[in-house]
C-alpha cells in the first residue's frame, strides 16, 4: 500500500512542477484553477496515506494514538490543525486508504470553497 501513496505523491509533485515551472505561461488563470485538482489531490492522498499508515503501524506496535496529542495540536496550532487532523479522526484509524479518501474529500470541499470565495468569476 505504501507504493500507492508514494506513486500518488510523485504524480502530484511532478504534475505541479510541470504546470507551474514548465508550462505556467501557457495557462490562463481559469485554466490554472481548472488543473489544480490534477496535482493537488494526488499530493493530499499520498501524504495522508503515508502518515496514516505510519500511525497505524505505531498503534499496532503498542505506542497508541491517543487523543491527547490531537487535542494539544489543535490547541496550539488552531483551526488549521483541526482541519488537517479531521480525516484521521473521522475514520478512527481503521485504514490508511479510508483516511486518504476522507482527506481527499475534505480538502476537495475546502478547495472548492476557496475558489468559490476567492475566484467566484472563474
Amino acid at each position: 500500500m505504501s507504493a500507492l501513496y508514494v506513486i500518488a505523491l510523485l504524480i502530484g509533485v511532478t504534475a505541479a512542477g510541470c504546470i507551474y515551472l514548465v508550462s505556467f505561461d501557457e495557462f490562463s488563470e481559469e485554466e490554472l484553477v481548472t488543473v489544480t485538482p490534477l496535482w493537488f489531490f494526488p499530493i493530499v492522498f499520498g501524504l495522508y496515506g503515508l502518515v496514516s499508515q505510519r500511525l497505524l503501524r505505531r498503534a499496532a506496535d503498542g505506542h497508541g494514538t491517543d487523543g491527547r496529542l490531537t487535542r494539544a495540536t489543535v490547541r496550539v496550532a488552531g483551526p488549521v490543525a483541526g482541519l488537517m487532523l479531521l480525516p484521521f479522526l473521522a475514520v478512527k484509524w481503521r485504514s490508511s486508504l479510508l483516511v486518504s479518501l476522507v482527506a481527499a474529500v475534505v480538502w476537495a470541499l475546502l478547495l472548492w470553497l476557496f475558489f468559490a470565495v476567492a475566484f467566484p468569476s472563474l
